[in-house]
């Protein structure tokens, strides 16, 4: 049966043919983060919260404004040009500005400080991106690889039937047996056929996703994959404090504290004191214009501004912007939570598959020889039809079987990494 299975796989093998490149777990991975448009909309997030870091800054530098102003009155166009001294019906100003914020009640520094906290944010959020589409790319490529290994179950299962079909064709020809054998095996050879349609459905859905994913025609040839039942890696189990520094949405509700904390400053500074200077020079015709000449008029200045009384604005500002500190810090033990549940979960399934793969390995093992043994002890007549029929589809369960477990210890691998953000 083994040779038989292994003529098989080869001719599913022409499923994808021209694709003579393996396509590795790792390499398809890269290919859909290449790919990923929602990866891509991050990284141009994060350079947009560089930006905004850079915009902040700007706040501390002298700043310099050039403004214009001028008025006509339409009433009194014929004094356009009038002796000086006389009423002129025009007026006109212009006006350059060196402006510097000497103290803002501390705004400037918590804008800056919420601005580079955006930043830590965003690029955080995209680590997390990163491992959510490295786990969707896992997921993806070992459903393919799943699907794969149905199908050529299912084809194998086919030939299986096939075989036997011809014995009993040629029993029933020779009047050896009766035509109730030929009638259950022929039902059970068109159960065997629907069986292969609906994997090879399910296997050309499963690559037609895995394309899409990294951004192919649905229907380009595939690369052959790695089998299911290929052994990984050996994984190394972590624990709570090992895990939080590398988890990207924990270290985003530390980033958080701190930004709500310097939210608070810039809610505070509006009750601070303002001071700040100016310089600035130009021409200003005045109110009315009377033709005089205009002199080049440089003025320096100092503006300072006071809170004195709010009604206790500022007190209540304070309580306000603390309770969202609390929040904040609430949501950092609910997310330390998460992680434990998570990492709990994820190492439970690790082991469980586990045993899970090894027991159906064991009853794959046992439904070969179960099948063996009956279909020898029918064609020796000694079994019945009905016991043979068993055996095939304890077969094909105990396939089925191997196959889902080996998906689900896949899958509990890649849940793994994408726990401990790896």
């Amino acid at each position: 049966m083994k040779k038989e299975l292994i003529l098989i796989l080869l001719c599913c093998s022409g499923l994808t043919a021209g694709a003579q490149q393996y396509l590795s777990r790792e390499a398809y991975r890269d290919r859909v983060e290449a790919y990923s448009q929602v990866l891509k909309q991050q990284r141009l997030q994060t350079v947009a919260s560089t930006e905004a870091r850079k915009i902040a800054s700007t706040g501390f530098l002298p700043q310099i404004d050039i403004t214009a102003e001028g008025t006509a009155n339409l009433n009194h166009l014929d004094q356009w040009n009038s002796p000086k001294g006389e009423y002129r019906p025009y007026t006109y100003q212009a006006l350059a500005t060196l402006a510097q914020p000497l103290y803002t009640g501390g705004s400037l520094i918590a804008q800056k400080q919420m601005a580079k906290a955006d930043e830590e944010l965003s690029q955080l959020t995209t680590e997390l991106t990163l491992d959510q589409i490295h786990y969707q790319s896992d997921a993806v490529y070992w459903n393919a690889s799943a699907a794969r290994a149905g199908l050529e179950a299912a084809a194998a299962f086919q030939d299986i039937i096939q075989r036997q079909y011809d014995i009993i064709q040629d029993r029933f020809n020779d009047g050896a047996i009766s035509r109730t054998d030929l009638l259950m095996i022929s039902t059970r050879k068109k159960e065997a056929e629907l069986q292969y349609i609906k994997a090879r459905q399910n296997y050309t859905l499963a690559l037609q996703k895995l394309n899409i994913l990294m951004g192919v025609s649905p229907g380009t040839p595939v690369d052959s994959l790695c089998e299911i039942s290929t052994p990984g890696e050996p994984v190394t189990l972590l624990g709570l404090d090992d895990v939080l520094p590398r988890r990207a949405d924990y270290a985003s509700t530390g980033l958080n504290i701190i930004r709500s904390e310097a939210q608070r400053h810039a809610a505070l500074s509006k009750y601070n004191p303002q001071v700040s200077m100016f310089l600035a020079t130009g021409w200003d015709t005045g109110i009315t214009y009377m033709g005089q000449e205009i002199p080049h008029t440089p003025v320096a200045g100092i503006n300072v501004s006071i809170p004195i009384f709010r009604w206790g604005a500022r007190f209540k500002t304070n309580r306000q912007q603390k309770a969202y500190i609390g929040m904040q810090k609430l949501q950092q033990s609910y997310v330390t939570d998460n992680i434990l549940e998570e990492l709990s979960a994820a190492t439970t399934k690790l082991t469980e598959t586990e045993q899970q793969v090894k027991t159906a390995r064991e009853n794959m093992t046992l439904a070969e020889e179960n099948l063996d043994l009956v279909t020898f002890s029918y064609n020796e007549g000694k079994s019945s039809m009905a016991d043979v029929l068993s055996a095939q589809l304890s077969w094909t369960q105990a396939h089925t079987n191997l196959i889902n477990a080996h998906l689900a210890a896949k899958m509990a691998v890649a849940e793994y990494r994408k726990v401990i953000s790896e």
